[in-house]
């Protein structure tokens, strides 16, 4: 665990506030205290500390726990995160990533239109006749599916 300590302003409003609780990271970005502990476990976040050891989070770390909130919402695996917000990747990896996640969602809206005419022609007969082939990127996808906060 890293604890970087940040300096505190004297102004005590919210806007001018230097750094938040965890629990107030949590209530923006909707990832649970446990996921954000666990981030910063793995080297995702950084906290700093207050003078009671509590830990803190500074607007750089904010943005940052949002947009892995965001990703892991999208089902984005954490190793996975790690290297998309390495200095070298420049995004890449979360464009690849969202590029198979949309390939997957099609191929998904092509199975569900298919059993739905299957459907409307044959009844529920027609669904269990395994016309309509299972696409192996839902089945990646399901295979691969993990807790997204």
């Amino acid at each position: 665990m890293t604890v970087v300590p940040l300096h505190h302003r004297a102004s005590t409003s919210p806007a001018h506030r230097p750094a938040i609780s965890i629990r107030e990271l949590s209530a923006r970005t909707g990832a649970t205290l446990r996921a954000l502990r666990h981030y910063e476990d793995i080297g995702l976040l950084t906290a700093g500390r207050r003078p009671s050891g509590a830990r803190c989070y500074d607007v750089d770390q904010r943005e940052r726990a949002a947009l892995i909130a965001r990703l892991r919402r999208l089902g984005m695996p954490t190793p996975d995160i790690h290297a998309a917000l390495s200095a070298a990747d420049d995004g890449q990896g979360v464009a690849r990533f969202l590029d198979a996640e949309l390939a997957a969602a099609a191929a998904r809206m092509e199975d569900l239109r298919a059993a739905l005419a299957e459907l409307e022609t044959d009844g529920l007969d027609g669904l269990g006749s395994g016309s309509s082939p299972v696409s192996v990127a839902t089945v990646d996808r399901s295979a691969r599916l993990r807790h997204v906060r």
